[in-house]
């Protein structure tokens, strides 16, 4: 697993060039990094057991033609696993998203209010005790505003600190929205997020 995120962070490296293109690192769930997480808890009934793996890698770089516009991607593999007597469940999500990012400031980008929005589609899998597995694609939309704090330079990349506020607005697709869910909404306050400028 550290090999791996090794690998793309020197594959996003070996493309840089001078600050026109960003990765995202944020503390929010393990997202935009990856992580694994195995959890047991031992109790007078059932253990319960839980494994999670998340990777997420989020991207954006400079549309030369437009002063400020950036294009951005974002894939995703997301799996949680709980043994925990007869309530078993699984969750799998993997999905990808595009959109555009601006950087209103585009002449200081380490100091820019930015914005964004990106549309996505994500395939999910609910494994539910002795159920049937219930599955589907999702549509998503993704809307996001913060501001970056120039934390300084580091060999070839710039760190900033960039909290934001994202907004999440999903349509359940398949199996899941028959049986459980038809939509959602998620509220984040990204606190703790840095944007790495090549």
């Amino acid at each position: 697993m550290k090999l791996l995120i090794a690998i793309l962070v020197l594959m996003s490296v070996s493309l840089a060039s001078a600050q026109s293109k960003i990765v995202t690192i944020d503390a929010f769930d393990f997202t935009y990094t990856g992580g694994l997480l195995i959890k047991s808890d031992n109790g007078e009934g059932p253990d319960r057991d839980e494994t999670t793996f998340r990777l997420n890698l989020n991207y954006a770089q400079n549309w030369e033609r437009y002063v400020g516009l950036m294009w951005k991607g974002r894939a995703y593999i997301n799996r949680e696993d709980v043994d925990f007597g007869s309530s078993d469940y699984k969750e799998t999500r993997w999905g990808g998203a595009a959109g555009f990012l601006y950087n209103f400031q585009s002449e200081n980008m380490k100091e820019s209010f930015f914005a964004s929005a990106m549309l996505g589609i994500e395939r999910a899998t609910y494994e539910i005790g002795n159920q049937d597995d219930q599955s589907g694609f999702n549509i998503f939309t993704d809307l996001e505003a913060g501001k970056r704090f120039d934390l300084g330079q580091y060999s070839v990349v710039n760190i900033a600190y960039a909290p934001s506020f994202s907004f999440t607005f999903k349509r359940y697709g398949g199996d899941i929205r028959d049986d459980y869910f038809r939509s959602g909404n998620e509220i984040k306050i990204n606190f703790l997020k840095f944007d790495i400028l090549f």
